[in-house]
């Protein structure tokens, strides 16, 4: 289990189950959104993620014509996970909400064209000039873990 929390620690959650990936993102839409030179997003199943204490906001997005749902803190803002009705039983979780964030690391880097140019890449971790198919990224996450 891998419990986690918001700045202010008025939503709690749990994560019980596996990831299916998890990547950093240099998108300008990330780099906006994070307030950072990119974002990292952890792919879950939806249903092993379970709300321990408070109640959780979402707000409706636009990103590239789709909908998407922003789970957030309503006090502090602390974005959660990103879900889409076009991708039904996962969520995209924002794994700097862990309590403890040394058990991962992402996969890859994507959208390194849109990359800071003084972010410096290790000439280990995959790099996509923009966004790969979503079964790569599962792929790379279960060779890795399989290793």
């Amino acid at each position: 289990m891998y419990p986690g929390s918001c700045e202010c620690k008025s939503i709690q959650y749990k994560f019980t189950g596996e990831p299916l990936t998890c990547y950093a993102c240099h998108c300008t839409d990330c780099q906006t959104s994070s307030g950072s030179a990119f974002g990292l997003s952890m792919i879950i199943n939806k249903s092993d993620i379970e709300i321990i204490k408070g109640k959780i906001a979402i707000t409706i997005i636009n990103v590239n014509d789709t909908k998407v749902q922003k789970h957030h803190c309503p006090q502090c803002g602390t974005p959660f996970w990103f879900s889409a009705d076009e991708y039904p039983g996962i969520v995209a979780l924002k794994p700097g909400t862990f309590d403890d964030t040394s058990w991962f690391s992402p996969v890859a880097h994507l959208w390194v064209r849109s990359a800071q140019p003084w972010v410096i890449f290790d000439s280990f971790t995959p790099q996509y000039e923009k966004q790969p198919e979503i079964s790569e990224l599962i792929e790379l996450w279960a060779s890795r873990k399989n290793v």
